[in-house]
């Protein structure tokens, strides 16, 4: 066998580029060789025939005589003769020594060479001296008489004379001047009173952008009388326990539990105003899930609009189902507020009532304990019947010195019937911006307050006016301040950032201040009923919302879609909601309640509107820090763009805009 040649194999090699400079081999023709020719100056006057010289000014520091300002224009065989009266430019200018003694009656005033040497010299003080009649020389106690020259004017007198003393030794016609005599007319001369003075007016008002001074919060001292419970109607609830419509839900109930194997039945019933919950036992080993299960089932088989599952009841060891009653029944306001725990609790002034439960018992709230508190529910669900209870039951328990109000009514017709009442702090406001500007008062009177109480050793407004009572502080009682927001949504559009961190600041630090919130709304979003709101919230109240999400964003949970409306309410104060039947007040009785109290006294507000609407001026305009120096950037610039205040200093769209 032939053994293959093994071919070589070719070894390729990198070459590295070689780093060169490119070179110019020939720079003729680079360089060109013709000269720079300067053009000739063109006159618009004398065309190209002018020439191309510079002529250098003459500048003339302190002595600037007419007859020299001029010389850097002349030709140097005019500057020989000297003869500066002969140009036509001086013709209207230079007055002759003949002319100005004819004219003003003495010769033209030359200074000396020590003068020169004064007006030469810039540091020497000047003398500034009064302007007066020149006379001549005068010897020392030499007295003389110079005559007016007005002979001119024919209605004043050309008599007058006047004698100077000089006491100085003789000096120079240039430093010797004497006033004009006074001038006597025969004319009737205007009598001139006393004079009057006025203090200067500012360019701007200042009453435009200063703070409005705010009343003290004093109580009234005459005599207050409660309005009496007897201004409600009653309404007695039915006594049967067990209707038949009732005993035919219990056998549904426990039909549908056989149906689907679940080992259970109804043990007890309690029947409410308008739901009645009934109590299922379970058997050993079942899963209470298997009944949540069963909802939908349980709706359509007893042909209800909605249900709600308890599984299980706090405290109970049995499943609850909710059904709403076929005869619903109202729970009257009387019926709750007439009664000795509401009334004869005194150690509780912020004590309102809210309804009734399932059980049948009277359910009150203490806005000191909650301390503040969140409303919401869908149109016609009893949210607006709730906000008017609650105040209704604050003016049953204080008179106007023990509690102020802040209602704040975007809807303009929820709570204008309590304009006029003695306990406002303010008319009721039904501006977004006069809402904020409110807000902000409070949180300045919740600070006002702290420092109040570290003054005088007190930890919140109990203890505070406890020390009053007892004569350790020489002051007058310290009022709660409840302040009732009816809309929220419609603030939060107009102005959210004012609003949000007002209502922040008020639901962390208020409640030892002795001021409490309370917010409604019909819109229970996300965006609304922001997470640093509701944080601050813990007292809940929801009537019927539209969807799961609205319900989960108000309690943090489900329940509220599954309402009835028209009162019927969860009221979470704790951890656990509570079913309650709202208590309706009719709106004659609101009105009554209000007239008892105007008829009493009078409203004595801290701040009126235009006070709001002062201060909302003051912040957009001089609060800003910014502002004085964007003035100043706006008359330099001589213009004015949101654009330019957004380079120029650095700032938002929204606050360039406001400035």
């Amino acid at each position: 066998m032939s053994r293959k040649k093994t071919q070589k194999k070719v070894k390729y090699e990198s070459q590295k580029p070689v780093f060169s400079i490119p070179q110019f081999i020939k720079i003729e023709g680079l360089r060109g060789t013709h000269k720079f020719v300067g053009t000739t100056p063109i006159s618009p006057i004398f065309g190209r025939s002018t020439k191309n010289v510079l002529a250098p000014e003459h500048i003339i520091v302190k002595t600037v005589y007419v007859d020299q300002k001029y010389d850097s224009f002349r030709a140097p065989e005019d500057k020989k003769g000297k003869d500066y009266d002969k140009f036509l430019e001086f013709k209207d200018v230079v007055i002759t020594a003949e002319d100005h003694e004819k004219y003003l009656g003495r010769k033209i005033y030359r200074p000396d060479e020590d003068t020169l040497k004064e007006i030469e010299n810039p540091n020497e003080p000047k003398i500034i001296r009064p302007i007066g009649i020149e006379v001549k020389t005068l010897e020392k106690n030499d007295a003389t008489e110079l005559k007016t020259n007005f002979e001119k004017f024919n209605h004043l007198k050309s008599d007058q004379t006047f004698k100077k003393d000089i006491d100085n030794e003789s000096i120079k016609e240039y430093d010797t001047f004497v006033s004009p005599p006074p001038i006597e007319n025969d004319m009737l001369k205007p009598e001139v009173s006393e004079p009057i003075f006025v203090d200067s007016k500012p360019l701007v008002d200042d009453q435009e952008f200063s703070k409005p001074k705010e009343k003290p919060i004093t109580s009234n001292k005459k005599t207050y009388q409660l309005p009496s419970v007897d201004i409600f109607s009653k309404q007695d609830l039915s006594l049967n326990e067990k209707p038949d419509w009732l005993l035919n839900q219990i056998d549904i109930i426990n039909e549908t539990l056989a149906q689907f194997n679940v080992d259970g039945k109804v043990a007890g019933s309690k029947k409410g105003p308008t739901v009645t919950r009934y109590e299922i036992e379970l058997g050993q080993g079942v899963n209470v899930k298997k009944v949540s299960s069963l909802q939908d089932n349980f709706m359509m088989n007893l042909s209800s609009q909605a249900i709600r599952i308890e599984a299980p009841i706090p405290g109970k060891p049995y499943v609850g189902i909710e059904v709403p009653n076929d005869v619903p029944e109202i729970v009257a306001f009387g019926n709750v507020v007439d009664r000795p725990e509401f009334l004869d609790d005194h150690d509780h002034p912020l004590k309102v009532a809210l309804g009734v439960d399932i059980d049948g018992k009277n359910i009150y709230a203490d806005i000191q304990k909650m301390p503040h508190g969140l409303i919401a529910g869908a149109t016609n669900s009893g949210k607006s019947v709730c906000v008017n209870t609650i105040l209704v039951s604050l003016l049953l328990k204080n008179k106007p010195e023990d509690l102020k109000l802040i209602l704040i009514d975007p809807k303009i017709v929820e709570l204008s019937p309590y304009n006029g009442l003695p306990h406002l702090i303010t008319p009721v406001i039904t501006d977004a911006k006069i809402s904020a500007s409110a807000l902000k008062w409070a949180v300045n009177e919740m600070e006002k307050r702290y420092r109040e109480f570290a003054n005088n050793s007190s930890r919140d407004i109990t203890s505070y006016n406890l020390n009053i009572k007892n004569g350790l502080i020489d002051k007058e009682k310290m009022p709660y301040i409840v302040i009732v927001i009816d809309e929220l949504a419609d603030l939060i559009m107009i102005a959210p950032s004012e609003v949000e961190e007002s209502i922040q600041r008020l639901t962390q630090k208020a409640r030892a201040a002795g001021i409490h919130l309370l917010v409604a709304t019909q819109r229970p979003t996300t965006d609304i009923v922001k997470g640093t709101i509701k944080s601050n919230i813990p007292t809940r109240i929801a009537f019927k919302v539209a969807s799961f999400v609205d319900s989960t964003t108000i309690l943090d949970g489900a329940g509220a879609e599954t309402l009835l409306g028209k009162g019927d309410m969860l009221f979470k104060e704790g951890d656990q909601p509570r079913r309650l039947q709202g208590a309706f007040i009719q709106d004659k009785e609101i009105m009554a309640v209000n007239d008892f109290i105007r008829r009493q006294s009078e409203p004595n507000y801290i701040f009126e509107h235009n006070d709001l609407e002062q201060q909302i001026k003051f912040t957009e305009t001089a609060y800003d820090e910014y502002f004085p120096d964007v003035a100043r950037f706006v008359v330099r610039e001589r213009s004015a763009s949101i654009n330019s205040l957004q380079k120029e200093f650095s700032i938002g769209f929204n606050r360039a805009q406001r400035l």
